[in-house]
């Protein structure tokens, strides 16, 4: 149990104390039971069944209290206060019950195969649906152990297939909630003065906040797994290659609701179906030549496609859409953003004229009639920003000769689209926080005499809304960087036995040494666009020791 005391006598004339505390509570109750066997002698088998329980709790309380004789810590409990005294408190937890069993099965190393079962039971969700079952699957094959290649030391086969379920919403997701509201806002305050008395604590109703859901239930992935590990040449090459397929159902959301609902239309709900589907793969090389230089060098690359298979009809506002299509008819990942498509800035009147865009500018920016009805309406909305990268890719470089080691590690994505909201303050003076400290690039926006500029010209009154979604905000984001370099030397054997010691390994590290970025990129790190603050490059030295 934990406490925390405020007292706010500094920035308020109203001396007050606030007593919070907290308490805590988790167990988990696991009992297995394993056999292992073994037929024919070849064929290995394990059997294991087992249950898990587990309880969660949490109680919050609060009490706040006004009006104290001494303004002293030691003084200030809330019972020694003469004014307004509130309490507040809420107790929130869950419970999960899971049944499972696996068996496993080995001929020879030559073939390995595992089926487990879960039966998964949690009270975060409805009552019709609160328990789910989980399946999964393997096939190992070993084909090297028939081939008898000399320069094949491992070749294998991987399979697999399996159902996994995810409670992760709130514990109160499948209720509907109620709160007597004391606030001093009027419109949300449940509290009334029924009987005209002035005086004293006012009688209180209750208002929704959350709409029950009896049917909520476990959102699930079905993922199915084809790879091959090889290893050549007297493991010097090395490798594994994996295909996958994922498809997520009922996924567990918040849809937005219509404002005809009124308080309390928020709720948890079963949403979209997702599929995923991508590849994986990594190679390396590893040796050490005659004069003593070892090293192992190994690169990796993957790539993924997404796209929505499903929506809800109730839900299908609720996501990014143009007038035409949905995520699902559109076919594009899970996160696209539609918005209108820039054209360039406006040059002239003539061309403002000419626009049909409601409070055009010149200098301002230009939106592209896509359905070629002379007007710029919510129909020329189109998708313009993909969350899913070409592919990513990661390169490992470890060198060592005698006592000196060298390792390296470069990371880098291809083909992603990033959504700059930082233009908002770097290039534009009224979409948002006006007055304040804004971007050197506005230095650059377009005038009468720097027509050439793709910066809009300067405003104090955003009246043609260029904050809304758009393909100015949407930049090239592809980058590469050094993630770390390490340079290190062990102290010789002979030389530490001089002082009693074991080991002795001295060096230098740095992390996010340099970052190759898109030339059309204007936020200093790709990996953190918008608001978050940069990775930071850092130098460290070290050393480790052993008695």
């Amino acid at each position: 149990m934990n406490y925390t005391y405020h007292s706010d006598v500094v920035n308020n004339d109203t001396p007050s104390t606030t007593l919070s505390g907290a308490n805590d509570m988790k167990w988990t109750w696991s009992n297995t039971a394993n056999y292992n066997f073994t037929l024919w002698k070849d064929h290995s088998f394990g059997v294991l069944l087992g249950m898990e329980l587990h309880h969660q709790n949490r109680d919050d309380f609060s009490s706040y209290a006004e009006q104290f004789a001494l303004e002293n810590y030691k003084y200030m409990w809330p019972d020694a206060a003469t004014g307004t005294e509130r309490a507040t408190g809420i107790a929130s937890g869950y419970n999960l019950v899971s049944f499972f069993g696996k068996a496993d099965y080995n001929w020879k190393d030559l073939i390995l195969a595992s089926f487990t079962i879960r039966r998964d039971g949690s009270s975060r969700f409805g009552s019709n649906n609160r328990y789910g079952t989980f399946p999964a699957a393997t096939l190992g094959y070993r084909i090297s152990q028939h081939l008898n290649k000399k320069w094949i030391d491992d070749l294998k086969l991987r399979l697999s297939w399996g159902e996994t379920g995810n409670q992760a919403i709130s514990n109160h997701a499948r209720y509907g909630l109620y709160v007597a509201d004391y606030g001093s806002d009027r419109v949300t305050s449940t509290a009334y003065d029924l009987y005209l008395q002035g005086s004293g604590i006012f009688p209180s109703g209750f208002r929704a906040t959350q709409t029950e859901n009896p049917n909520l239930k476990w959102e699930t992935t079905i993922q199915y797994n084809a790879g091959i590990d090889f290893a050549l040449f007297g493991n010097e090459l090395y490798g594994t290659a994996d295909l996958y397929l994922k498809k997520v159902k009922d996924m567990l959301i918040q849809p937005a609701y219509l404002a005809s609902l009124g308080e309390g239309g928020a709720s948890w709900s079963n949403g979209p179906s997702l599929q995923n589907w991508g590849m994986e793969f990594t190679l390396g090389y590893r040796h050490t030549t005659a004069y003593g230089l070892g090293y192992n060098i190994s690169g990796n690359l993957d790539f993924f496609r997404n796209r929505v298979t499903y929506l809800p009809e109730t839900t299908t506002g609720s996501y990014a859409h143009t007038t035409t299509e949905n995520l699902v008819e559109a076919r594009v990942p899970y996160g696209s953003i539609v918005g209108y498509v820039v054209d360039g800035l406006y040059q002239n009147k003539d061309e403002v004229s000419a626009s049909g865009q409601e409070n055009a500018r010149v200098g301002g920016l230009k939106y592209a009639d896509l359905n070629g009805d002379g007007r710029i309406t919510a129909d020329d909305q189109t998708w313009i920003y993909n969350p899913v990268p070409d592919f990513s890719w990661g390169l490992n470089v470890a060198l060592n000769y005698k006592n000196f080691d060298l390792t390296m590690f470069f990371q880098g994505v291809c083909g992603v689209d990033i959504y700059n909201n930082q233009k908002f303050q770097t290039d534009f003076y009224s979409i948002t926080d006006a007055g304040s400290n804004k971007g050197n690039r506005m230095l650059q926006a377009w005038t009468q005499d720097n027509t050439s500029s793709a910066i809009p010209a300067l405003t104090t009154n955003n009246t043609g809304d260029e904050g809304r979604a758009s393909s100015y905000f949407v930049e090239h984001g592809s980058w590469l960087k050094m993630r770390s370099l390490q340079v290190g030397y062990n102290v010789p054997t002979e030389w530490l036995k001089k002082v009693n010691m074991t080991s002795a390994r001295f060096y230098v590290a740095g992390q996010n040494l340099f970052t190759l970025k898109s030339d059309g990129f204007t936020v200093s790190d790709p990996e953190n666009p918008n608001w978050a603050y940069p990775h930071a490059t850092s130098v460290s030295f070290g050393m480790q020791l052993g008695f």
